[in-house]
C-alpha cells in the first residue's frame, strides 16, 4: 500500500460510524456511500493522530465538526485552449459564472460574462490554440477581470506566453534570413527544421519539384510551421480562419471596434453553416495572429496585461504548472534568456541555499511575497515586450525574452511554475515518473543537459514544498497544464498536509471509442469529458474541494472532498464555524493498490479508478464496498 496506511483508515471509518450514529445519520453510510445529508469529515493539517504500520510512522488528522455555511465559493477552469463550445458548457454548469444579455437582436445576441455575488473565479492559463474560440475566450475573460478585479484571477500558461515569439519570428528581418540559418526548436530534438517543413510542403504539391524552396517560404507557411512543429497545435491556423469568418459575419469587419471588446457575440447554431471561410485568406489569418498579440488592444495581449503568474485566495495557491522543490521560493533573473542556458546547472541537492541563485535568480522565503515578485516579473517582461519590438543586434534577445524563458523548462533548468507539472498516466503520481525524475536530475547535473527536464513530473509527496506552503497558511495547490485523464487528478491532503489538484482534462478521450460511441463535441482529444472545479466553505480559509462533470465514458459525477480547515499562526485548527450538511469523501485522491488511484465516486455506488504511465491511461470502476474492504483488510 505504500503511503496509504490502512489501519489508520480503519480508525477513520470506525470514528466516522460513531459520529454518524450520534448524529442520526448511520443509514447514509451503511453501504459505504457518501451522502449529501450527513455531517462533515474534516482533516486538520496540524493536529495529527499518529499511526504506525510495518514500522513506518504516518501522520493522519481526522476531525468531524460543523464547518460553517457555504458563504465562500470559488470556480476554476484551466486549459480551455480556445474550445469555445467547451467553455460555454462549463459556464452552464458553473455555480459561479453566468451570461447576461446586454444587447443584440433575434439573429445575434450580445452577452457579458458575470460573476455571481460573493464568489470568486480563477482561470488557470492556456487560453488559446486548440479551438475556434481564442479571441472570444480572451475577450470574455478580460472583460470579466476588468469588472471584478479583486475577485477574478487570470493566470498565464505556456500557450499564452509563447505567442510573444510571433512579433520577432514573423518580422521582415526574420523572414529574410537564409533557411539554413534557422535551426530546429532547441527544446525538441525530434522536431523538423523550417527547411525540412518547406521541403515537405513542396513535395505535397504535384509538378513543382523544381520550384525554388524560397517560393514556399511565405509568412503564412512560416506561421504554419511554428504552430505545428514548435508550438504543438497543427490545427490552429484553420481554427483562426474559422473564428475570423465568424467575427466578420457578426461585425462586418475584423478586427472589430474596441467598443465591442467588453461583450461576447452569440450566433444561432444555423448561422455557423454559411460562414464564408474561403473569403478569409491566408494573409488575413496571419494578420489576425499578429494583431491579437502585437497590438495593445489585441485579445491575447490584453489577456497577458491582466494576468498573473500566480495567485493566492485564502488557503489555496494557483499556478499553471507546479510548485515543487525546484520552483518553490524561486524568482528567475530578468536577464533570463529563451535558449539552452550557458550557465552551470544549480546544485540540486542544495537548491534552497540562497548562494545558489546569485546569477540565475533569487529566493524569497515568504510565499505571499514570492507570488508578488513572480507577478512583478510578468509585468516587467511585458513592458520589455512593448519597449523592444525587434531583436537586438546580436539576435540573441528580444522584447519579452524573460517571459519566453519562464515558459520553457530547459531555459530555466527545470525551475518554472508555468511549465513544470504534476501527474503522469492520468494520475497525480506514478513510481515510474519518479524514477524518470531521478534520472533526469542526475543527467542534468552530470551532463549539464537542461533538456533532461522536458516532460518530467514533479513529486507530489515531497515534504519540503508542502511544509513551506503549510508554514505560510497554504493547504491546497491548484494547477492545470498537464493533462491528467478525464477528471481532476488529486492528491489527498492526508499525505503531506497539502491537497494538490491537477485539473487539465484536455486529452481525455479514451482509446478504442469511436465517434459513433460517444459525443465528440469538444474535439478529437477531449471527447465528451468536462469538469467543473469549485472550492466551497465558510470562508476562503476553511473550505473543501468539489468536482463535478462528465467522464470520458459519458458518466456524470459530483464529488465533495474533505474539508481543509484554517491553519492559524499557533499551528492549530480554527473550529469556530457553523454547520455544514455534507460529508467529504476521504478516499478520493488516495492511492490504493497496483498503481490505482481513486479519482471520482460515480453512481450508483462505485469508485472511478485510474492508473497509467506517460500517455497510456487505464480506467476501472469498482464498488465502494470492495475498495473499502480491500483497504481495511490490507
Amino acid at each position: 500500500m505504500g503511503q496509504c496506511d490502512t489501519k489508520a483508515l480503519f480508525y477513520v471509518y470506525s470514528t466516522q460510524l460513531v459520529i454518524l450514529i450520534l448524529t442520526g445519520c448511520l443509514s447514509s453510510v451503511i453501504s459505504f456511500g457518501i451522502s449529501r445529508d450527513t455531517a462533515t469529515f474534516c482533516p486538520s493539517n496540524r493536529q495529527q493522530i499518529k499511526a504506525k504500520r510495518k514500522g513506518v510512522e504516518m501522520d493522519f488528522s481526522k476531525y468531524y465538526r460543523d464547518s460553517g455555511s457555504e458563504d465562500f465559493r470559488l470556480g476554476y477552469v484551466s486549459d480551455v485552449e480556445g474550445h469555445w463550445s467547451y467553455f460555454l458548457d462549463f459556464v452552464r454548469r458553473s455555480n459561479v459564472l453566468d451570461w447576461e444579455d446586454v444587447g443584440g437582436d433575434e439573429e445575434i445576441k450580445f452577452r457579458q460574462l458575470v460573476l455571481r455575488p460573493n464568489t470568486y473565479f480563477v482561470y488557470g492559463g492556456d487560453s488559446v490554440d486548440k479551438g475556434p474560440g481564442d479571441i472570444r475566450l480572451c475577450r470574455a475573460l478580460v472583460s470579466l477581470k476588468q469588472r471584478y478585479p479583486d475577485r477574478v484571477h487570470l493566470l498565464v500558461g505556456n500557450r499564452d506566453l509563447n505567442k510573444l515569439r510571433f512579433r520577432s519570428e514573423l518580422s521582415d528581418f526574420d523572414m529574410a534570413r537564409p533557411l539554413e540559418e534557422i535551426g530546429k526548436p532547441f527544446w525538441d530534438r525530434n522536431a523538423k527544421s523550417l527547411k525540412e517543413h518547406l521541403e515537405q510542403v513542396r513535395d505535397n504539391h504535384v509538378g513543382v519539384e523544381d520550384v525554388p524552396l524560397e517560393r514556399f517560404n511565405t509568412k503564412a507557411e512560416r506561421l504554419r510551421y511554428m504552430l505545428k512543429h514548435t508550438l504543438g497545435c497543427p490545427d490552429t491556423f484553420e481554427f483562426r480562419r474559422n473564428e475570423v469568418a465568424v467575427l466578420r459575419k457578426i461585425y462586418g469587419h475584423y478586427p472589430y471596434s474596441v467598443d465591442h471588446h467588453a461583450t461576447t457575440p452569440f450566433l444561432p447554431e444555423n448561422q455557423y453553416y454559411d460562414l464564408l471561410l474561403n473569403e478569409v485568406t491566408d494573409d488575413n489569418v496571419v494578420e489576425s495572429f499578429e494583431y491579437e498579440i502585437n497590438h495593445p488592444q489585441g485579445s491575447l495581449r490584453q489577456y497577458l496585461k491582466y494576468a498573473s503568474i500566480a495567485a493566492i485566495v485564502g488557503n489555496t495557491i494557483f499556478v499553471h504548472g507546479a510548485i515543487d522543490s525546484l520552483t518553490m521560493k524561486f524568482v528567475p533573473s530578468l536577464e533570463s534568456r529563451f535558449h539552452l542556458p550557458e550557465t552551470s546547472p544549480p546544485p540540486f541537492k542544495s537548491i534552497h541555499k540562497k548562494a545558489t541563485y546569485q546569477v540565475n535568480g533569487r529566493l524569497i522565503d515568504d510565499v505571499h511575497e514570492w507570488v508578488d515578485a513572480l507577478n512583478e516579473y510578468l509585468q516587467i517582461g511585458l513592458d520589455d515586450f512593448e519597449r523592444r519590438p525587434n531583436w537586438n543586434n546580436e539576435r540573441n534577445s528580444r522584447g519579452g525574452e524573460a517571459l519566453l524563458a519562464i515558459q520553457n523548462r530547459p531555459s530555466m533548468w527545470g525551475r518554472s511554475v508555468v511549465c513544470n507539472s504534476y501527474g503522469d498516466g492520468g494520475v497525480i503520481y506514478t513510481i515510474n515518473a519518479m524514477e524518470e525524475r531521478k534520472q533526469a536530475l542526475h543527467i542534468a547535473e552530470e551532463n549539464r543537459d537542461p533538456l533532461a527536464f522536458e516532460g518530467i513530473a514533479s513529486n507530489v509527496f515531497d515534504p519540503v514544498p508542502a511544509k513551506w506552503l503549510n508554514d505560510h497558511g497554504i493547504s491546497r495547490v491548484v494547477v492545470g497544464h498537464k493533462p491528467t485523464g478525464d477528471c481532476p487528478a488529486v492528491l489527498s491532503s492526508i499525505y503531506t498536509g497539502v491537497e494538490i489538484v491537477s485539473a487539465d482534462t484536455s486529452y481525455s478521450r479514451r482509446k478504442g471509442l469511436t465517434h459513433n460511441q460517444l459525443d465528440n463535441e469538444f474535439g478529437e482529444f477531449r471527447g465528451p469529458a468536462i469538469v467543473s472545479v469549485e472550492i466551497v466553505g465558510s470562508d476562503e480559509y476553511c473550505n473543501r474541494l468539489e468536482t463535478s462533470g462528465i467522464l470520458a465514458c459519458g458518466t456524470e459525477y459530483s464529488n465533495k472532498y474533505p474539508l481543509l480547515p484554517k491553519i492559524t499562526k499557533a499551528e492549530t485548527t480554527d473550529h469556530e464555524n457553523g454547520t455544514q450538511n455534507d460529508i467529504g469523501d476521504p478516499i478520493l485522491g488516495r492511492k490504493i493498490f497496483s498503481g490505482w488511484w481513486v479519482k471520482a465516486k460515480v453512481p450508483p455506488n462505485h469508485y472511478h479508478l485510474c492508473r497509467g504511465s506517460g500517455r497510456d491511461v487505464e480506467y476501472d470502476v469498482r464498488p465502494v464496498a470492495e475498495v473499502m474492504s480491500y483497504l481495511i483488510q490490507n
